[in-house]
């Protein structure tokens, strides 16, 4: 605390009103407002007080001063992340990066960001010139480019291009830490993209952008899990034609949709340029897409205690594990899945929702044959699923964050 209370009076007299340390602040920045998970959200500290950067000083001289003290520091953006980036593990200072919000340069295959800038503000200043993001977050309507580099990995358009960092998905990115500014490209910027910020506070990124086209919203109704499969493996022929693809099985849809859509048994629900099924105004998308939906659910669905896992599933392990799932436990279990490219094999991240009760059972098939991935972790390493990368963030962090100062704890060397 004493340490603190020195560090304090620089951040006054550096910062003075965007320091900010009363009870609200630290109350409201102490939380992760998108955290659902009933394991994660139990581990949260307070925090010692908050910084609004307006520029790449304000968050250079918040790091000098937190690595003289030996604080931890956090970035924060919108505070959308479902994972726990930005719940502090340790009593830290939160610099608050939303007024870092300029949309920088265009050229013709990137775009330059400041990180605080909304993905939805990106979106309309592309789209009024035929572009877009090539990748971004379901939750585009609230979230920051910042936050979605840092945290996130997956999202729409993920079913043509991949993971939004894969094949020069972020052209340069800028970051500070203890140890100075570092501009990184090629590999490297992979050493930052899903690192939580433990590598490097972003004060700049370039993000690839395509051609923007009028995709309509489709729904292709099955009687089982098979025809699925089936009809996602015909699917790959024409996968630049088709921006996102997520399934649904009947229980899901139809509480999401709440008698907009009448679901069939199992649901496919595409956004294309071709004609594949029955095109449907499906608004309320988002809230079935990549972690939107089990935020959405906690808040629909009856289970006395709201549980949920995530696996990411090659087409035959997801019939497989799904086949018996659904045999154990029927409409009791609701089944979602974003269809996804990577390394060019489509692969469904599947949600599993349930009654906690149910948790033994569900992981007791997928163990089997799933593959590892754990979103009830704070860590990391236990969400990225490429060992090469895991070890260009650890060396990044040797180099930028020698004391681990930054969102520490998270990142396991």
């Amino acid at each position: 605390m004493e340490t603190f209370l020195l560090a304090k009076k620089e951040f006054e007299k550096e910062f003075g009103s965007k320091f900010l340390d009363n009870e609200e602040i630290i109350d409201e920045y102490s939380k992760a407002p998108y955290l659902v998970s009933p394991i994660l959200s139990k581990m949260g500290k307070r925090i010692l007080g908050a910084i609004i950067a307006e520029d790449e000083n304000d968050i250079e001289y918040a790091i000098k001063v937190c690595s003289k003290y030996r604080i931890p520091l956090l970035a924060r953006g919108s505070g959308t992340s479902t994972i726990g980036q930005v719940l502090p593990i340790f009593p830290s200072i939160v610099i608050d990066i939303q007024k870092m919000n300029k949309v920088l340069e265009l050229d013709e295959n990137f775009l330059k960001i400041s990180p605080g800038v909304k993905v939805l503000q990106a979106l309309n200043y592309l789209r009024k010139k035929g572009k877009e993001l090539r990748v971004y977050p379901s939750s585009f309507y609230i979230s920051t480019l910042g936050g979605y580099i840092a945290g996130g990995d997956v999202g729409i358009g993920s079913y043509q291009f991949g993971y939004h960092f894969h094949d020069n998905g972020i052209r340069r990115v800028k970051i500070i830490g203890p140890n100075g500014f570092h501009e990184l490209s090629g590999d490297m910027t992979l050493a930052v993209a899903q690192a939580a910020g433990t590598t490097g506070v972003i004060t700049e990124a370039e993000l690839a952008i395509i051609d923007y086209e009028d995709w309509k919203d489709q729904l292709v109704r099955f009687n089982n899990v098979s025809e699925v499969v089936n009809f996602l493996k015909d699917l790959e022929k024409e996968r630049s034609n088709i921006r996102r693809i997520t399934v649904e099985d009947e229980e899901a849809l139809a509480l999401v949709s709440q008698g907009r859509v009448k679901p069939g048994k199992w649901n496919v629900i595409l956004a294309s340029t071709k004609s594949f099924g029955e095109e449907v105004n499906m608004r309320f998308l988002d809230e079935l897409a990549f972690a939107a939906i089990y935020v959405t659910m906690s808040k629909l669905t009856r289970f006395p205690n709201y549980f949920y896992e995530v696996r990411l599933l090659p087409l035959n392990s997801f019939l497989s594990v799904i086949n018996q799932i659904k045999r154990a436990l029927g409409s009791n279990v609701l089944i979602h899945g974003d269809v996804m490219t990577l390394r060019g094999e489509t692969i469904i991240y599947t949600v599993f929702m349930s009654d906690k009760s149910n948790f033994e059972l569900i992981d007791s098939i997928m163990t089997k044959e799933g593959i590892p991935f754990e979103i009830h972790s704070l860590i990391v390493n236990d969400r990225v699923d490429e060992e090469y990368r895991l070890e260009l963030m650890k060396k990044l962090k040797k180099m930028v964050d020698p004391y681990d100062i930054l969102n520490p704890g998270k990142l396991r060397l």
